[in-house]
């Protein structure tokens, strides 16, 4: 791999990182009140939890995939699957006007593992949240697809950690906004901050739409 390749890498992650991070969710609206009611080292605490359990789900997602991609019909068939996917959680997130804290199934799961710290209470309200898993497995599947990352484990895993700096990069936002502000930085904040993060998303849909019509287009001739 080249430096070039690297950099394509590492500025895909951090760029998928970041977006993905903002849409309302529990651990978001966890960081926002232990900054605001606790302070600045609380949240910190808490977001770093949460990062070291967004990581672990980025290395299993980009870990896998590398060789589903070599056949033109599986390819097709991922880039398909992704965009439905990339189109309803754009749409989700887009019309979204209040703030998920967290499931009924996920509060059980919390409650059972019991976090006795801060910080594990970040990894933990991550690690019940089975749609990050599955939001980052979509992402690797399209970064591979459409050729932005190459199969080698290295290009795979630069990406990983570009996305953990895109993820640090907004948490980082939400601990030094809530601590900084406090009760101004309020719900309809973090809504407002999934609005955005949804339209980016359904751009990224039409630009899955555009690869996969050329895929097909390919094989067609």
């Amino acid at each position: 791999m080249t430096p070039v390749d690297y950099a394509v890498a590492v500025g895909a992650g951090a760029l998928t990182g970041f977006v993905c991070a903002v849409p309302v969710g529990p651990i978001n609206v966890a960081i926002m009140e232990v900054g605001i009611h606790s302070g600045r080292t609380r949240a910190l605490t808490i977001a770093l939890g949460a990062l070291l359990m967004e990581m672990i789900y980025c290395v299993i997602a980009f870990g896998g995939f590398a060789s589903l991609f070599e056949d033109p019909t599986i390819r097709a068939t991922v880039e398909l699957i992704s965009f439905l996917a990339v189109t309803v959680f754009g749409i989700r997130y887009l019309m979204a006007d209040t703030v998920t804290v967290q499931g009924k199934r996920a509060r059980m799961i919390e409650q059972r593992l019991h976090p006795h710290t801060i910080f594990w209470t970040g990894f933990v309200r991550v690690l019940v949240n089975p749609n990050v898993l599955l939001f980052w497995i979509m992402i690797s599947a399209v970064l591979l697809a459409n050729g932005t990352l190459q199969a080698a484990w290295q290009s795979r895993m630069a990406c990983a950690a570009g996305a953990g700096l895109g993820i640090a990069a907004w948490f980082m936002l939400i601990v030094l906004g809530s601590a900084r502000v406090g009760n101004q930085f309020s719900d309809r904040t973090l809504v407002r901050f999934s609005h955005v993060s949804g339209l980016l998303l359904l751009l990224l849909s039409v630009v899955i739409a555009v690869r996969l019509i050329g895929t097909v287009a390919q094989q067609g001739n």
